[in-house]
């Protein structure tokens, strides 16, 4: 008798074993095709497999740079800044460490900490902002395949108009619906049974930071409607 109860126990283990098993198989299949799966290469028909950079420097902001980046090397050279022992840059501003100007610190040390505070006053007129009506395509299909709004927007509108794409309002469309729904935030997600006298459930989903919907996408996508 006690052998043929283990052998129901055994029976009735298996077959829970089974049927979890059988639940499992889907997210095992899935688990294994994500895995085989490369990165995107296309959005919306467009190569983003190596974009372009999402902006370029303006020849003012480049003169920028370069003007400070001269002035920092000057500096160094001059002794103004402090150096670790492997010659890597210590921290401090320009100056920091070295001896007074009355015991020997050179001249230049100050004359160079004038100029880049010039430089600096330079800075806010320069506008450093992303511009998404003057990012290359493949840069800006890249950041709206990754969710940003106001690049779908954009990228919507070259579809709209046909700039720098074939028009495609059907693109323009999906673009717009994308830029103008809600996105982010938890949702719940239903769980189904797994046997066993389990019972389905609903779960919270993390998707990200709510994004609220643009109201020029909305206004567009009712145009194209």
């Amino acid at each position: 008798m006690r052998s043929i109860g283990r052998q129901s126990d055994d029976l009735q283990r298996n077959r829970r074993l089974a049927v979890f098993l059988r639940a499992l198989a889907p997210i095992a299949v899935m688990t294994g095709m994500l895995a085989g799966c490369a990165a995107p290469t296309s959005f919306m028909g467009i190569d983003i497999s190596n974009p372009a950079p999402a902006y370029t420097l303006s020849p003012e902001q480049l003169a920028f740079f370069q003007e400070q980046n001269l002035l920092l090397a000057q500096a160094q050279a001059a002794g103004c800044i402090p150096t670790g022992p492997e010659g890597k840059v210590a921290e401090g501003p320009v100056g920091e460490g070295a001896r007074e100007i009355g015991k020997g610190q050179p001249v230049a040390c100050h004359e160079i900490a004038e100029q880049l505070a010039i430089l600096e006053t330079r800075r806010p007129a320069l506008a450093f902002k992303r511009s998404y009506a003057d990012m290359p395509l493949t840069a800006l299909a890249s950041e709206a395949k990754r969710g940003s709004k106001q690049a779908q927007l954009e990228l919507g509108i070259r579809f709209e108009e046909g700039k720098g794409v074939e028009r495609a309002l059907n693109k323009a469309r999906k673009l717009y619906a994308m830029a103008a729904s809600d996105s982010g935030g938890t949702i719940w997600v239903y769980s189904p049974a797994v046997g066993n006298g389990t019972k389905g459930r609903t779960i919270p989903v993390n998707t990200g930071p709510k994004r609220s919907g643009l109201v020029e996408a909305k206004l567009r996508l009712e145009g194209l409607e």
